[in-house]
């Protein structure tokens, strides 16, 4: 069985959705919390982050040594945080990994707290696998992964479909129900978020990988920021203060908004001062300059815009991936992008589980009846009456004008046949069935092997073709065997006065059924036979039949498929409009196409994909794979088999379908019908 590449997307997205998902819902929720964590952390730890506002700051030095010694054990000092708001407090992180909150005007030490702690500490971990030894591989894996596999995986199967409903690929379905309406809603709602989700996860890869930011560098012919220079004075020299380096890169970036100074990580390496100048574009927008720290000497300066296209980028990048860029409306979105990865997730995974759910048990009630052929009589050259009843005397289930029932031929096939004798008879069922040649063996084996007294079984009365109640004229069209739902029709009429006419169109008379009984009913006079076998005076009297018409008048016609596309064609050349035209087709003609292509099938529930030759249906395909469609006409006439089709263009070929249900393309009959697209994904 071939597996199209399509296809091997999709199961790949669906295994890694099922495998990762609860980390990606994890990394999303957690996201979503902290694109807020500038604007609430000060609000939640108002104590910690923020002061009573003063004029003149103490040195850095003091403010260091306060924290270092509200815990002896702190460590050496790793990095300084300094805000521009007079309210701000100075943060100094230590090699124990935790922050200390100083009050920059008295250098009181306000408190402590891990780097990670707290509730926005906790999401940065979370968010970032810090937990973890090698979390940010792990976090930039798990983007990367999701970026790739699940939001590129996701599109690629989708965008032929879009391609293909255009508007339809990105509505609601509210009309769908079970797995088909989670899968739907899966792929509608992945459709609109997936540009934000995916910008989210790319700038995540950015930050945890270096090979993805040397990728950026190299797509942007840009060079990647230079290390940082080391002293060339001798390492065991004594520093300067670190408020005496910090003047000297504020005398480069004055008045800066944001501050991040990174201790040497070992002698002889340079103060590093990360500064956001006043007009920066946003926080993230870092101008870098590095300090000798024994002598104070400026080893290193490069503003933002002196940073490379590729960096700046990298920084912006960054700045979006935490909602640090100006404006709500981004941050906004965001949010809506990080908390539909649950929904999605929860929707994806519902609907696979729904796929795996077992199959309905079997209806405990018969669906079929067992009725007894009372009598079997010649009605025409070829047709056979059957009537039915119950064995045992009962009421049979009621049924409309137009209605047929399914009939269980010996054998094991099942055929349709109208119902033919008036609609409030309870007592039996009659049905006519002429012998087709050639024959696909139901209406051969009525013929031959069913008898009197046989017992045969038949499912309920259904009705496809029902008369519009409402209707103040009707004009009724039988060809040939189709005047048998035709005439049951022309009983109802009758019963209640209706006005109407009947035409009914044979060969001759000897291939003509119930011509006797037509002639001895109330209503002969309003019916009109037409015996030729001249297609061209059948074509004129049928010009003339459908030239007189109004608004008010509906037209039925039953009979074969050439027949019932003559009279179509005539009554729309005269006028007559679509939806008073109500037809139900007893046969069609057996086609044999050379243009047949083979396509796949996939079943939704299963994700197998199983490949239709181009010589055989879609359900004999799927029949050799064990997957039994319920069918009966196989021709495209009856509708029993017809198939809800959640991915892919069907090729209508049946008669069953009005034109808006083909339009719809979301059923099709896999008796007859094929595929425009490569592939249909259909609902079982």
């Amino acid at each position: 069985m071939r597996v199209s590449l399509r296809e091997r997307i999709r199961q790949l997205h669906r295994v890694i959705g099922l495998s990762i998902g609860l980390f990606v819902v994890m990394v999303a929720v957690t996201g979503a919390g902290m694109l807020f964590r500038e604007p609430l952390e000060p609000v939640i730890y108002h104590g910690l982050l923020k002061v009573e506002s003063c004029n003149k700051r103490l040195p850095l030095d003091t403010l260091i040594a306060n924290a270092s010694a509200s815990n002896p054990v702190a460590g050496r000092p790793k990095q300084v945080r300094i805000y521009d708001d007079a309210d701000s407090s100075t943060r100094v992180l230590f090699s124990d990994n935790r922050w200390y909150y100083v009050n920059p005007c008295t250098g009181e030490v306000l408190g402590s707290e891990d780097r990670y702690g707290g509730l926005f500490g906790t999401m940065a971990s979370l968010h970032s696998f810090q937990f973890l030894k090698n979390g940010s591989v792990v976090a930039g894996t798990l983007a990367l992964t999701f970026a790739i596999v699940l939001v590129g995986g996701g599109l690629a199967v989708w965008i032929p479909e879009a391609l293909r409903k255009r508007r339809r690929a990105v509505a609601i379905k509210p009309n769908l129900t079970g797995r088909a309406r989670w899968l739907s809603l899966h792929k509608t709602l992945g459709a609109y978020v997936s540009l934000i989700v995916l910008a989210s996860a790319l700038t995540g890869a950015l930050q945890s990988f270096q090979f993805v930011r040397d990728a950026l560098y190299t797509l942007t012919a840009s060079k990647p920021p230079a290390p940082s220079p080391r002293s060339v004075v001798q390492a065991d020299t004594k520093s300067l203060p670190v408020e005496a380096l910090w003047q000297r890169a504020q005398a480069l970036v004055p008045q800066p908004k944001y501050a991040r100074i990174r201790y040497p990580g070992k002698p002889g390496d340079a103060f590093n001062f990360d500064i956001v100048a006043r007009d920066a574009p946003h926080i993230n927008a870092f101008s870098y300059v590095s300090v000798d720290s024994s002598t104070g000497k400026v080893l290193r300066f490069t503003s933002y815009a002196e940073n490379s296209i590729g960096h700046r980028i990298y920084l912006t990048a960054l700045a979006l991936h935490y909602g640090w860029l100006s404006g709500g409306f981004i941050r906004v979105l965001q949010l809506i992008g990080m908390l539909s990865v649950p929904v999605l997730a929860y929707v994806g995974i519902g609907s696979y589980l729904r796929g795996k759910r077992p199959p309905p048990a079997p209806v405990s009630p018969r669906t079929t009846l067992a009725l007894r052929v009372t009598r079997k009589k010649a009605e025409a050259e070829n047709i056979q009456s059957f009537e039915l009843v119950d064995p045992a005397g009962k009421a049979l289930p009621p049924f409309t004008a137009g209605s047929h029932i399914d009939v269980h031929v010996p054998g094991g096939k099942v055929r349709q046949y109208s119902l033919c004798n008036p609609p409030g008879e309870r007592h039996r069922y009659l049905i006519a069935v002429m012998r087709a040649e050639p024959t696909r063996g139901g209406s051969r084996t009525m013929h031959e092997q069913v008898k009197e007294g046989d017992l045969i079984e038949i499912s309920n009365p259904k009705n496809h073709f029902p008369l519009v109640e409402s209707a103040q004229r009707f004009l009724l069209i039988a060809g040939g065997i189709g005047i048998t739902p035709i005439l049951c029709m022309a009983e109802h009429l009758a019963g209640f006065g209706a006005a109407f006419q009947m035409h009914y169109f044979a060969r001759s008379a000897a291939r003509a059924a119930f011509v006797d009984r037509i002639k001895c009913s109330k209503f002969a006079d309003r019916v009109f036979f037409h015996f030729t076998e001249d297609e061209k005076q059948q074509r004129l009297d049928l010009a003339a039949l459908l030239q007189t018409h109004d608004a008010e008048m509906h037209l039925y016609l039953c009979g074969g498929e050439a027949f019932m596309n003559a009279v179509i064609d005539t009554a729309l050349q005269k006028g007559w409009r679509k939806n008073r035209i109500h037809r139900e087709y007893f046969s069609v003609e057996h086609r044999e196409s050379d243009s047949n292509v083979e396509f796949d099938v996939t079943i939704a529930s299963t994700g197998k994909t199983i490949c239709v030759p181009a010589d055989k249906t879609v359900i004999a395909a799927l029949a050799d794979c064990g997957i039994h469609i319920t069918a009966s006409c196989e021709q495209g006439v009856c509708g029993t088999c017809v198939t809800r089709v959640l991915e892919g263009e069907p090729q209508h070929r049946d008669v069953f379908l009005s034109d808006d249900e083909k339009n719809r393309n979301d059923r099709f009959t896999p008796c007859c019908s094929r595929a425009n697209s490569r592939t249909l994904v259909l609902d079982l």
